[in-house]
This record gives C-alpha cells, structure tokens and sequence, in this order.
C-alpha cells in the first residue's frame, strides 16, 4: 500500500503543473501510514489490527494569499484534483493578503529518512509476553511504515520515510504501582534485561513510602524526567517569534543575562530524531541546529512565516524543537545509585508546568516510579511530592553531572495518526526544591 502511495507522489509533480494559471502556486503535502498495533492487558494481547490511512492537504497561493483542502481516504485522481483547485481558486479571491506568507520558489527534490523498517512485530510481542511472566505488563506497541511528501507545480518533490517499532510499556501491580518504559525499535535480546529491571524496581515501590520535608534535595532525573522537563520549555521556549516578544522562557539565556553550565551542548537534531527535513512550504531544512552550547543560547528556531516577518534563516517547520538533542556526559548508568549517595531517583515526572516564565521555574508532580536513596541504594518509593526549580538552576550553578548514556524517547502518541520523532538526552544528576 505504502509503494502504491510512493507511486502517487511521484506523479504528483507533473499533476499540479499542469493546474495552475499565471501566478499561481499550487503546492499538496501528502501523509500515509501503514501500522500493525497490539495493546497488552496483563501480559497478554487484548487487541490487536492494522492501519492504513492516507491524506492529502492541496494549498492554492496566488503570491499574496493561500487556501488549502485537506482530503482523507481514497486519494483524488488527476480530473478529481482539477476539481478541488477549481473550488480552491474561487476562495482564494475573498482570502485577504497575507504578509508573512512564504513559500519556497525554488523547486527542491530530496529523500529523507529511512525506508527499511524492522520487520519483528510479532516476534516482538510474543517476547514481551513471555518475558513479563506472572507481571501485569499493559502498553501498545506500534510498527510499520509512515511517509510524508511536499509537492508542488513547481517541481518540488520531497519525500520522508519513517516508521520502526515503539513500545510504551507499564508494570502496574494490585495497589496500582506502576513503573514505565518507553523505547524506539528495541532489540529482541533486550527484552527480558529490560522488563526484569522494571520488575525490580515495582518491587522496590511495594516498600513503605518515604515522603521528603520541602527543601533543596540532591536528585537523579532520568532521560524520561528530563525529556519531560525539555518537552516543557519547548512550548515557546526556542521560538524566535517568543525570544522576540520576549515571551519565551528562555528570555535570559537568549539576552545573555543567564546561562547554564558549561556541559550543556543542546542541538535540534532532525536526522537522529527521525523527523522530515524539509517544511509544508517546501523549504529544505539543516540536519542540525545548535540551540545552546557551552551552557549559552546560540540559535533560536524559526519556521518559514517567522524567518520573513524577522528577516532569520529558516531553520525549523514551526519554530519549536522536534528532536531535542542533549549531548552526554560522563557518568554511566550503573553508577548513578552510588552517585546520588543520599536524596533521589526521579524516573518520571507527571503534570509538568511553567511556574514561572520570567525565571524559567518549572513544576512537577513525581509519581509512579519515583525513589528515595540512602548510601546509594533504592530504599522506598517517594510520596507523591511537588517539585518547583528554575532550569537555570537545574542545568546549571546545580549540575553535577550528565549521563554517559544517551537515551532515544520516542514520540508515541497515536491520537489521529502515529506520530514520529524523538528526543535523545541523557539523565541528569542536579539538585532541586521540594515545596510539597
């Protein structure tokens, strides 16, 4: 199905040039999937199927304004498509003039991404069943392919291929402690090591539970933790359109008032994430960008409509981050415990927030897996406790060391369509203020 569809794109070029009349500009991004899915419900498959769906979005510009119409299903053939720009171009006459309106001019023809995906579903939820024994593992996991394409009577032609395997996975037990993991096109053979090292840390949660006095606490914040926290800031926080208003977060790193330590080399990397490199308007996009380096603010990040309204390169589809990279550190995972000594291991993080824009303060509930260390050892599962620290502190004047092992999460959500993309950081070993 998928072939069927790279066929469609291929001819989609020569369709839209033939539509257009004078200065018009027609342009068609086009999105198809084709998924196998499990849900587990206590280590047993309780749902499964396939997925095939397909959409094409047609955007009409006549150089001052656009108009689009999406369509889902069956793709529209060539007289179908006159058609749809014959009622697209009778719109665009009472579509007021839009100034920031940008589309690429210059006809680009590129394929990103990876067209080979894994091909061990079964075999992949057949191991996680077996390996989770008498454990209540729940989760889903996704595989297939995913294709992305921009076209235009122009000639562009850009092409992303995607998909692979993800697993989101959970041990919950019958007082409804849980530990979570999320990963992308996990190995076979690091199936059971991985489901055996949630086991344990569900029986470390089955402990009496510690709950910490508010104050300044040595922690541990994972990959998952620390993703969450970055995936928070991202909401505004890399935007030129933000770092302009002075909106942003991140306004003081940017002006050069604040800075983070010296160990934080933060980048949106698009080809390690997985994401197209390419925008809706047909703009090709860089690999990499640095946003920070060195602890200071290099890079905003600017889609097509911002870069014109500012006069910046464009380097982003949005201007907010889709593959965050964080470049590791030195501190292996196996000697995280010993390094915490006493204080805690912050797995996960749930109801994150901006508590306060002006000083990047963030705020989080722990819950789920969540520890208290004493002499470098799992003692108990933490209360569930407030947390509320500024990031300039947290990666910064607070850091004391970043993981050696960077971690790949996953964008997993499913709502409408698979999403794609990943972030790729380590954990972090900072301290932070418990306020409740």
């Amino acid at each position: 199905m998928i072939a069927n569809l790279h066929a469609y794109i291929q001819s989609l070029p020569d369709w839209l040039s033939r539509m257009v009349i004078g200065q018009e500009r027609l342009y068609a991004k086009v999105y198809g999937e084709e998924t196998q899915y499990a849900r587990l419900t206590q280590s047993r498959v309780n749902q499964s199927g396939g997925i095939f769906q397909q959409q094409i979005t047609f955007y009409l510009s006549n150089g001052l304004s656009l108009v689009s119409m999406s369509i889902e299903g069956e793709l529209p053939s060539l007289s179908q498509v006159a058609v749809i720009v014959q009622s697209l171009r009778e719109d665009l006459n009472y579509v007021p003039r839009d100034p920031w309106l940008n589309l690429n001019e210059t006809p680009e023809q590129k394929a990103t991404g990876d067209a080979q995906v894994p091909q061990y579903f079964e075999a992949l939820v057949n191991s996680l069943c077996v390996s989770a024994g008498n454990e209540d593992l729940v989760g889903l996991v996704l595989s297939g392919p995913q294709i992305m394409a921009v076209c235009s009577s122009l000639g562009h032609r850009l092409i992303h291929r995607a998909g692979g395997v993800s697993i989101d996975l959970s041990f919950f037990d019958t007082d409804h402690n849980a530990v979570k993991r999320i990963r992308r096109n996990p190995g076979l053979a690091d199936i059971p090591s991985l489901l055996t090292g949630m086991s344990q840390e569900l029986k470390v949660l089955q402990r009496p539970s510690v709950s910490p006095k508010p104050g300044m606490y040595r922690a541990w914040l994972s990959a998952e933790a620390l993703g969450e926290l970055l995936g928070t800031i991202s909401w505004e926080g890399f935007s030129v359109d933000s770092v302009q208003s002075g909106s942003s977060p991140l306004n003081k790193l940017y002006r050069g008032d604040k800075q983070l330590s010296s160990q934080i080399f933060l980048y949106e990397n698009r080809a390690m994430g997985a994401v197209p490199l390419f925008t809706d308007e047909g703009f090709l996009l860089p690999a990499e960008v640095p946003l920070i380096q060195g602890g200071k603010a290099i890079n905003p990040l600017s889609g097509p409509r911002s870069a014109k309204e500012f006069g910046v390169p464009i380097n982003s589809d949005d201007g907010s981050p889709s593959a965050l990279y964080l470049q590791g550190g030195d501190l292996p995972d196996t000697e995280v415990l010993q390094k915490i000594g006493k204080g805690l291991y912050i797995g996960r993080l749930w109801y994150t927030n901006i508590s306060d824009p002006g000083s990047c303060r963030l705020t989080a509930m722990t819950r789920y897996d969540c520890f208290w260390v004493e002499d470098g050892v799992l003692v108990g599962p933490l209360s569930p406790v407030r947390m509320d620290s500024s990031l300039y502190d947290l990666l910064g004047a607070n850091l004391e060391a970043l993981g050696k092992n960077v971690h790949q999460i996953p964008v997993t959500q499913s709502y409408g369509r698979r999403s794609w993309g990943a972030s790729c950081v380590p954990g972090v070993l900072t301290a932070l203020k418990i306020t409740l």
